[in-house]
């Protein structure tokens, strides 16, 4: 099974935290719907032979900015250059100011049968301090809309660790999730990407970077009360009640072959990674001249061992033994012996055929990333 990322990069501001490929701005809309269609034409056959598409994922950005014509434009010439009758999943990233009955109806009309809503937070105060622009009633009431408007698969996403935070607020967060009946919570620590305004911030002595101690108390406290509130802890930052886990990301974990277009979008078909161009007037200026923009990189027989390692072991499932022992005897016993040092700490656990990490494990992983890797 393969997958389809389609990266809408325009937004309304910029948010303080992030690092995404993204422009504050509608500019050039038009332009770069055109350029996607006719990315979608040159890449074609990107996909291996006889993959069937499972999923198609509009992120960005802000994906939902876009209107209903420009989202039935791209989803329509995806519909016809790529066979999407096996598509399983239509995801869309959502902007809670942008879900109106009118958006919510036209994405069911187009298939679209997921929705993550950027909440980052139920707090006001902390909203404004993060530049998001919607209200914490604006994510509650986009919430129950997508589920009244026949939305059965909707997610939130959290971040731990946003200026002002507290444990308290944290669990009125967690609380709110549990209460709005989400099927999906997304939670992630926050860091201070390179080009973003906290690193700005940061390097002038205006803004603190949370220690490490304060994110991993905030991710454990989390972490409980989802378990608790039913939510299955699959992957480093997502919880799923239901089964309801991203396929799309499960593709990106599981080392599936995805094609991403757009601005700054990423592929994999298996042997090798490619990444577009980070700038829209480049991107659209290729693609007009009916060329691809991107760089690439062929990935070696290590390569491939660490991504595995590395995707794999953010997951719940882990690792496979069998199959490492069987493909890479030599790397697999190096790391074997490793893992058996972090079993002995409770960082890992063995079980049934498979290596798994626990939660304390994700906590310090890229850290164990690192030592596994050959």
């Amino acid at each position: 099974m393969a997958g389809i990322y389609v990266h809408i990069p325009f937004c309304r501001s910029k948010c303080f935290y992030c690092g995404f490929y993204s422009v504050a701005s509608s500019r050039r809309r038009e332009e770069y719907v055109r350029a996607l269609c006719r990315e979608m034409e040159l890449r074609g056959d990107y996909l291996p032979a006889g993959e069937a598409v499972e999923t198609l994922y509009f992120g960005g950005g802000t994906p939902s900015m876009l209107d209903e014509k420009e989202m039935e434009v791209i989803v329509g010439k995806s519909e016809s250059v790529w066979d999407l009758s096996h598509c399983m999943e239509r995801s869309v990233e959502v902007n809670p100011e942008d879900a109106t009955a009118e958006k919510l109806a036209a994405w069911r009309r187009l298939g679209f049968n997921r929705l993550t809503i950027g909440v980052q937070s139920f707090n006001d105060r902390i909203l404004r301090q993060i530049n998001r622009t919607h209200t914490a009633d604006a994510a509650v009431a986009a919430v129950e809309r997508a589920r009244a408007c026949g939305f059965d698969n909707v997610g939130i996403d959290l971040i731990i660790g946003l200026p002002g935070s507290t444990p308290e607020e944290l669990r009125r967060d967690v609380g709110m999730a549990e209460r709005l009946g989400v099927s999906h919570v997304s939670v992630y620590m926050l860091s201070v990407d390179s080009h973003s305004v906290f690193e700005k911030l940061s390097e002038k002595g205006r803004f603190r970077v949370p220690e490490d101690d304060e994110l991993a108390e905030g991710y454990i406290l989390v972490s409980e009360m989802l378990k608790g509130y039913g939510y299955e802890h699959y992957e480093i930052s997502n919880f799923a009640k239901g089964l309801m886990y991203s396929r799309h990301n499960n593709s990106y974990w599981l080392q599936k072959p995805y094609v991403g277009l757009g601005a700054a979008a990423h592929s994999y078909d298996g042997k090798s990674r490619q990444w577009n161009v980070s700038h829209i007037g480049k991107y659209i200026e290729s693609l007009n001249h009916d060329m691809l923009n991107f760089e690439k990189e062929v990935l070696s027989d290590r390569d491939k061992y660490n991504e595995c390692l590395m995707t794999n072991l953010r997951t719940m499932w882990g690792i496979g033994a069998e199959r490492l022992a069987r493909e890479y005897p030599s790397w697999w016993a190096e790391t074997e012996g490793k893992l058996a040092g972090y079993e002995a700490r409770g960082l890992a656990r063995r079980e049934g055929g498979r290596v798994r990490l626990t939660e304390r494990g994700w906590l310090v992983s890229d850290g164990i990333f690192s030592d596994l890797f050959v």
